[in-house]
């Protein structure tokens, strides 16, 4: 596994961070077995989905991929109280209370059959949910292999290394980088620490901007507890793509003003620094399953011209993508890569993620992914919208999770009742606030 990835696994057993990639499939005809089965055939030619977590022995070295059979338990079919999306929706909280051991699989596909009642959909609908580990994937290639498996197209087989490495061989290979991993760290980690002075410096000259501010604490960043509360704003993509601004940013400035409006209905006052911790992908090729950043981006609620707004919410996204992509990003990455297993294993155990800061990075979590043109097929029927939600976290007790398919988009939101135990309200504020600003981006 590289670095980056051995992290999020370990994290994880800290802080779960599954991730539930939901696929709205309309007017399905085949029988849920026979979906079963036509799903199992597919994603034993994906070869993401064939492989699982495997530590080193006494955790000497990072872990590694090994090969997984896939078979009928990673299919699992649940039976509503009642056929409706409501329940559905209740199915869905659920399983964001559980979470993989990716040392046994680190994906789980769960089907809902016949649901009435869903969005885009007169008829009968089958709901897909693909739980996936994060040490598997980011948001964007787990949307990719989501795609391959719903695909109406042929997979070609794809070959995966179908060995599996003793306990021996593995230390035989962690005992002979050793040498050139302590070389690496002296070397990387000089260049790492030349590099932040250059970022250091480039940021007092104004080249790149300066590290966004921390905000303050408002009731969206209370440890959330183990409930979890989900609801989908499934809205016509058109109802984001006005203004000039992208669907993120325009998503992100009806999220500022249903998150305004919330405080103000309780009583709370908004803070002008109110912003939101938002996932950006790194510059290049990918070299780690996992190749995203996150960052601060304003929100902005002090500004009553929505657009406005979202022009300052635009201008602070370039910023930190600007500063995301200046060189001291990859010399870390590759300073990371260069630290010796145990050395990372230890530094995640000796963290307190428990901890409550005075101030955060964000006073929400928003991912945005476009997942791509609606062509996607299951049993017969054609996907109508998709949605994700990204995981709360001891800080963090309300994400908002925005996912494109053709012409739908909607804003996941997760949330703790702790927090938001009236989340059907806030549901109807975010509803009210893409009304407004689509009208005001007109």
């Amino acid at each position: 596994m590289r670095p980056t990835d051995a992290q999020t696994f370990w994290i994880s057993e800290k802080i779960p961070n599954d991730q539930l990639l939901l696929y709205g499939f309309g007017d399905t005809r085949e029988s849920v077995d026979d979906i079963r089965r036509t799903v199992l055939e597919r994603a034993a030619l994906i070869p993401d989905l064939r492989i699982r977590i495997r530590e080193s022995p006494w955790h000497l070295d990072y872990p590694v991929w090994e090969p997984m059979t896939v078979d009928e338990s990673l299919i699992v079919v649940h039976e509503l109280a009642e056929p409706s999306w409501r329940s559905c929706i209740g199915s869905v909280e659920v399983l964001l209370e559980s979470h993989l051991n990716p040392r046994t699989t680190p994906w789980t596909l769960h089907l809902f059959d016949g649901v009435t009642g869903t969005p885009r959909s007169d008829g009968r609908a089958t709901i897909a949910v693909l739980q996936v580990s994060h040490s598997l994937a980011d948001g964007k290639r787990a949307s990719s292999i989501a795609r391959a498996l719903f695909s109406a197209g042929d997979l070609a087989p794809a070959e995966i290394d179908g060995r599996s490495s003793g306990a021996l061989e593995i230390l035989g290979r962690a005992a002979l980088r050793l040498p050139g991993q302590m070389f690496s760290l002296f070397r990387d980690g000089r260049a790492g620490h030349r590099a932040q002075l250059q970022l250091q410096s480039d940021t007092e000259s104004g080249i790149v901007a300066p590290q966004a501010p921390n905000r303050p604490r408002v009731v969206f960043n209370t440890p959330p507890g183990e409930r979890r509360l989900v609801r989908m704003v499934v809205r016509d993509g058109s109802d984001l793509r006005g203004g000039g601004v992208s669907v993120t940013v325009a998503a992100m400035t009806a999220i500022s003003v249903a998150m305004s409006n919330y405080l103000t209905v309780h009583d709370v006052p908004v803070p002008a620094e109110l912003g939101a911790e938002v996932t950006i992908a790194k510059p290049g090729s990918p070299t780690a399953r996992n190749h995203f950043r996150n960052a601060g981006v304003g929100l902005f609620p002090d500004i009553s011209d929505l657009r406005e707004r979202a022009a300052r919410i635009e201008e602070s996204m370039a910023e930190r993508r600007a500063r995301a992509a200046h060189h001291s990003g990859a010399a870390s990455d590759r300073a990371l890569d260069a630290v010796p297993g145990p050395l990372v294993r230890w530094g995640v155990q000796q963290y307190d993620f428990t901890a409550v800061p005075a101030e955060v990075t964000g006073n929400t979590v928003v991912s945005s992914v476009a997942r791509g043109d609606a062509d996607l097929v299951l049993g017969g029927g054609t996907v109508r919208f998709t949605a994700g939600f990204p995981s709360l976290s001891p800080v963090m007790s309300l994400t908002h999770g925005v996912h494109g398919i053709g012409d739908t988009v909607t804003i996941g939101i997760t949330a703790s009742p702790l927090s938001i135990p009236d989340v059907d309200v806030y549901e109807q504020m975010m509803h009210d606030a893409v009304d407004t600003v689509r009208d005001a981006l007109v």
